[in-house]
């Protein structure tokens, strides 16, 4: 019995060996034959890196937007309108004379940026007695805006500003007597002065 046993056992081994063997060698084929498929995955960021990668363009060029940045600004001496019941609020006085507000009075605290309202080209800049210096943009042919009573002035004639730019700062008031800094705004459709505040996120092509 003993000798059968001995005959017996290493033959047991060597048969477990072998199906082990075959196993692993089923399982390696199984693996390689798995990895050779052609296996087609879409996951969720497969559609967010792209070779085509599209800009960023800025967004609203065309849309007109306040002439300053801060939201300490507030509104001095509003557009003055025919048909408004309080036209006392548009009425500009200087040295006994008083005037209809042909834009809108920007005033603040302190100095405040001036901004461009759209992308535009500067076709003058001047000096007055009452409203200190000027600067013109033409942004199209029937466009144009007008920034008084401005300082540090940034830009030339002939600059092509962008929308939002900063192109000056508001300046202490001349025809007030008063400590805070003011800019007094006008807007042109085809030469004719327009209340500011109507055309504030509007797009300048929709203008008529």
């Amino acid at each position: 019995m003993n000798k059968a046993l001995k005959v017996l056992l290493p033959t047991i081994y060597i048969g477990v060996i072998g199906v082990m063997f075959i196993c692993v060698l089923l399982i390696l084929s199984g693996i390689k034959g798995y990895l050779k498929e052609d296996v087609n995955y879409n996951y969720a960021l497969d559609n967010v890196f792209t070779e085509e990668v599209i800009p960023v363009s800025r967004v609203g060029s065309d849309v007109i937007v306040k002439p300053f940045i801060s939201s300490y600004v507030n509104i001095y001496k509003k557009y003055y309108d025919y048909e408004s019941d309080n036209q006392e609020d548009s009425i500009i006085y200087y040295k006994g004379t008083y005037f209809q507000n042909n834009g809108i009075d920007y005033e603040s605290s302190d100095d405040f940026e001036v901004v461009s309202i759209l992308d535009g080209e500067v076709i003058s800049i001047e000096d007055s007695d009452i409203y200190g210096k000027i600067l013109k943009i033409k942004h199209n042919d029937n466009l144009v805006s007008v920034y008084y009573n401005i300082k540090d002035i940034l830009v030339n004639v002939g600059y092509k500003t962008t929308t939002g730019e900063i192109i000056a700062s508001s300046n202490k008031s001349i025809y007030e007597n008063d400590e805070k800094s003011l800019l007094h705004f006008e807007i042109y459709y085809n030469n004719k002065s327009i209340n500011p505040e109507s055309v504030y996120s509007l797009n300048a092509n929709s203008l008529e």
